[in-house]
């Protein structure tokens, strides 16, 4: 074990001799390319706006018919589309094989942190179903990313000099579609995605763990969303910080 740690250290200083050349990591995660489930990917555009996500598309006739809504139905999470969980560094090093994607707790985890968005909002315009009803609309969720952070490797960047030249290769990822229909007439209205890495921080417990950052990521997303949902036009809807200052 001290062998592959130490490999893992000399690969660091390996990256340190052009560290001053290297440029900084993008404080926003790559928006990854559009799965299936989007409707209208050439249509697809950033409404900073007023959206937090990376890309949104939003039916011409919305903005006439939302007060009509009452109500929202959460659907099961769709997961037919997610990719394959990239090889962490640590992985890499040790041989050891990459562990499962554990899509059912996450699609579960997804579809619940949505629906306490509207449960604890503080003030929801829309009320949660518990199936699709007429004057309703339904929001369908696609997990189409989920990549684990590399506790292992950065337990190494943390020790090694010049470790941060090694966070794109520790850190996680997690990318998420939506979809919102017309409950009764199936009509879409509107589709975003986005994908969120881990945060940074100076200490975080979350570094250490597979998918804690993926977790704050998802919970975010849900009450960005249900804020979308409740606020005027002309209100923006704040992105998520980039970085963290919760040790946990």
């Amino acid at each position: 074990m001290i062998r592959k740690l130490a490999f893992v250290s000399a690969v660091a200083l390996m990256f340190t001799g052009c560290a001053s050349t290297q440029k900084s990591p993008p404080l926003k995660a790559r928006q990854v390319d559009l799965s299936p489930f989007i409707e209208h990917p050439a249509e697809m555009k950033p409404q900073r706006e007023r959206a937090p996500f990376s890309l949104v598309w939003v039916t011409p006739e919305l903005p006439a018919r939302r007060a009509a809504y009452r109500s929202i139905y959460i659907a099961p999470v769709d997961t037919r589309h997610l990719r394959a969980a990239k090889t962490t560094l640590s992985t890499k090093v040790t041989g050891k094989l990459k562990r499962d994607q554990p899509v059912g707790e996450f699609a579960s985890l997804m579809r619940s942190s949505f629906a306490d968005a509207f449960k604890n909002s503080p003030a929801p315009r829309l009320r949660l179903a518990s199936s699709p009803q007429s004057g309703g609309v339904t929001l369908q969720l696609a997990l189409v990313e989920l990549n684990p952070t590399d506790g292992a490797g950065n337990v190494v960047k943390t020790a090694a000099p010049y470790g941060g030249v090694l966070s794109p290769f520790t850190g996680g990822s997690v990318a998420i579609e939506g979809k919102v229909r017309d409950s009764a007439t199936g009509e879409l209205l509107f589709e975003f995605a986005d994908t969120e890495k881990d945060k940074s921080s100076l200490v975080s417990a979350r570094d250490f763990q597979p998918y804690a950052h993926a977790k704050v990521a998802i919970a975010e997303w849900a009450a960005q969303f249900e804020e979308l949902t409740r606020t005027p036009p002309d209100h923006k809807v704040k992105d998520s910080l980039f970085f963290t200052l919760n040790p946990l």
